[in-house]
């Protein structure tokens, strides 16, 4: 039995039900290295080592193998450069000669080409070797020098920095998977290369598959794969409905094997692991390891939650935590903000009163806070059984909207606390956008489910039907300050317009940026937009005509930049350099006013303006 607990697992497998948890009994365990899985050389009738496959690539040496087949350093003969060739093993797969196996060969191939991402490896070609039934397909590479994490952990500690920043990169290939619709499904210590530079390499999309929330567990098993590495396996996964935040409790397991030396559950088989994935609560890293601050605590364990409604709503945010936690002393970071800042910590302020709305302890709970005072306004909110992940006050501050991981939206009455009306219900994942029309009347509320909805604030009503064109999650919503026009902004990397009253598109989708379109903001008179994305630039759009007008705002090296739109109409960036340093921008002018501002180094660049323009204020 290998160590961990990988088996090239084929043919059989029984699902038994132990009270409410659903695990596997492996009934054929093949270990990887076994005699089993190493008739390789003559497979088929092929001798594959030095062979010229394809006449092309010539085989030097086995750099590994798994159940899936081997993989080789090779000699592309054509172009005179060294590559990595993926021979399949045809005793990956259940079916009559090998025929599942080569189809989640090719699966793997076209999905990995269809992820054009630094942190994935390059797909130069697909071919076969060998003739008739005998054929043996193989995938060509880019050769990527470097260790996995699985030697890495045998040969001692891994620092925390550098865990924080292999993880982050490790969530930025789970962000654009998921993006387009697919999933690792088995993300571990050994499909993960870390090159001599420090760059993560994501490995083995070969049992990745688009996300389908309608999967059955027999689906996932006709072929007779147990479909993962059970040590790091979801219990959503085990019981055969995976879903994109399945590949993050993966990560999770791997996370906390990189800190504490160990795996969050020690079984002796597949069923023990499944076992205490479905029933057992992890141990806090801390009590496995000395030296854990308490914010690496709270990190892994969100993600080790059974319920996936209550880990970290996706892969982009996650790695803003990384990336912060990286950035400095972990022992300096609040924990209980880490939930929310993807985005950013969701904060509001009422308009006239500035009473500050904060989430806290990831439970939905909301507090209404008075900075005046430094008192609470009144009992804390409470309704939500997911996180909030953002809030906004109505223009008369009567009402306050929050949007949360349960999938629901909720209005609230500032004055008491208490709930208005039923949750408004009708999106499938989180609602992470909202925004009150400039009269009070609408709601709008955009979700990681790629739509919009608008809601009648007096009945609690659906209006119209839902707002649909994004290819990715809708993040952010604003109206134009005549509330003729709404305008959305994407992890589809667009910003787009739509008209307020019929929910009609308004012209095409807004592209130029080249990452996530985090924020929106009209200027007054509705004739522009500003976005502001994750490629630290900020675009300034014609509206009647959709071009892009001036040239971008970037950001300085190592610096941030963000943007909002000042209540008389102008629109305001700021920049902020790797030191702390903030400058302010008139976007129409592209000039800068006022003195730079100090403070201490951060990571993001959150504005708000007071109504009385000269008075600006940022945090």
């Amino acid at each position: 039995m290998h160590p961990t607990g990988e088996y090239t697992i084929a043919d059989l497998m029984e699902v038994i039900s132990i009270g409410r948890a659903t695990v596997y009994r492996v009934l054929d365990r093949a270990p990887v290295g076994s005699t089993k899985a190493r008739r390789f050389e003559t497979e088929g009738g092929v001798t594959v080592r030095d062979q010229l496959l394809g006449g092309r690539y010539r085989l030097v040496r086995q750099l590994g193998e798994g159940g899936m087949g081997h993989v080789w350093e090779a000699q592309d003969e054509t172009l005179g450069r060294p590559v990595a060739v993926k021979v399949i093993s045809l005793l990956a797969g259940g079916g009559s000669r090998g025929d599942d196996a080569r189809a989640r060969f090719l699966r793997e191939a076209r999905i990995t080409a269809r992820l054009q991402h630094p942190n994935i490896v390059t797909i130069h070609d697909l071919g076969e070797t060998g003739a008739g039934d005998n054929r043996v397909p193989f995938l060509v590479m880019e050769l990527v020098r470097g260790e996995g994490l699985d030697a890495m952990l045998r040969g001692g500690a891994i620092t925390l920095p550098d865990v924080a920043r292999w993880g982050a990169q490790i969530c930025d290939v789970l962000a654009d998977a998921h993006d387009a619709g697919i999933m690792h499904r088995d993300i571990k210590p050994s499909n993960v290369l870390i090159t001599p530079s420090g760059m993560v390499k994501v490995l083995d999309f070969g049992v990745a598959r688009a996300a389908d929330p309608y999967a059955t567990a027999d689906r996932l098993t006709r072929t007779g794969f147990i479909v993962g590495t059970p040590p790091y396996m979801a219990p959503e996964q085990a019981r055969g409905f995976p879903e994109p935040r399945s590949d993050l409790y993966a990560l999770g397991c791997l996370l906390f094997e990189l800190i504490t030396g160990r795996l969050p559950f020690h079984a002796l088989d597949t069923v023990g692991y499944l076992s205490a994935h479905l029933t057992q609560e992890p141990p806090t890293p801390s009590s496995v390891a000395q030296g854990i601050p308490p914010a690496w605590d709270d990190l892994v364990l969100t993600l080790l939650r059974k319920d996936p409604s209550q880990r970290y709503p996706n892969a982009a945010g996650l790695a803003k935590v990384l990336r912060q936690l990286d950035h400095g002393p972990a022992s300096a970071v609040n924990a209980s903000t880490l939930l929310y800042t993807e985005p950013d910590i969701p904060v509001a302020l009422e308009p006239g009163k500035y009473v500050v709305v904060t989430s806290v302890n990831g439970d939905g709970t909301l507090r209404l806070w008075d900075p005046a005072t430094g008192r609470p306004v009144c009992q804390p909110l409470t309704g939500h059984t997911g996180t909030v992940f953002r809030m906004a006050f109505s223009p008369d501050g009567r009402l306050l909207a929050t949007g949360s991981t349960d999938t629901t939206a909720r209005l609230w009455d500032t004055a008491t606390g208490q709930p208005v009306g039923e949750p408004l219900t009708g999106h499938t994942e989180c609602v992470a956008g909202v925004a009150f029309s400039p009269d009070g009347r609408l709601l709008a509320t955009g979700s990681l489910d790629r739509t919009v909805r608008l809601w009648d604030t007096a009945t609690g009503q659906l209006v119209g039907e839902p707002l649909t064109g994004h290819t990715g999650h809708v993040l952010r919503i604003a109206f134009s300050f005549d509330g003729r026009i709404l305008a959305t902004g994407s992890r589809d990397w667009t910003a787009r317009l739509w008209d307020a009253a019929t929910g009609q598109p308004i012209g095409q989708p807004l592209s130029g940026h080249t990452n996530t379109v985090w924020d929106v903001g009209f200027s007054l008179d509705g004739s522009l937009l500003a976005t502001n994305s994750e490629d630290n630039t900020v675009l300034l759009w014609d509206i009647a005509t959709g071009r892009l007008v001036g040239q971008p705002l970037t950001a300085p090296t190592n610096g941030h930049v963000g943007a909002v739109c000042s209540p008389d109409g102008l629109l305001v960036a700021a920049s902020i350099e790797e030191d702390g340093t903030v400058q302010l921008w008139d976007l129409a002018t592209r000039q800068p006013f006022g003195q730079p501002l100090t403070t201490r180094a951060a990571l993001q660049v959150y504005m708000a303006l007071s109504p009385r323009i000269r008075h600006r204020t940022w945090s």
